[in-house]
């Protein structure tokens, strides 16, 4: 919080600076060592104020992608783990029907065993 506030401080008196110097500039006065140090310390707040600016852009932006990613991820996921509960339902079934087929064929040879006893 202090940090923000001296920065900012710092930010406001290095433009004022800056302000009262492009005056002296037009009036064709000569600058003195310190004024050309703190025009130079302008230019190099402002690049860097740019250079952040463009490096949230590109952080920003590399956030939505990784999370658009993410996202499309997640739906193959959801979309594989859909399809094997449906290939395990479809098993199931076929393993319910087999089992009343082989239920139904142990009842038929035992009728036709019950007939060959009873019939000899």
């Amino acid at each position: 919080m202090t940090e923000a506030i001296i920065t900012s401080v710092l930010e406001e008196a290095l433009k004022q600076a800056s302000e009262r110097i492009a005056r002296k500039l037009t009036e064709g006065k000569r600058l003195t060592d310190t004024e050309v140090i703190i025009l130079l310390l302008d230019q190099m707040n402002r690049r860097m104020e740019i250079m952040n600016e463009s490096l949230n852009r590109r952080i920003d932006d590399l956030g939505a992608s990784l999370n658009k990613r993410i996202d499309d991820t997640n739906r193959r996921i959801d979309d594989l783990n859909t399809s094997l509960n449906k290939r395990i339902d479809d098993l199931k079934e076929e393993v319910k029907l087999l089992k009343q087929e082989v239920s139904s064929i142990k009842s038929d040879i035992i009728n036709l065993l019950k007939e060959k006893l009873i019939g000899t």
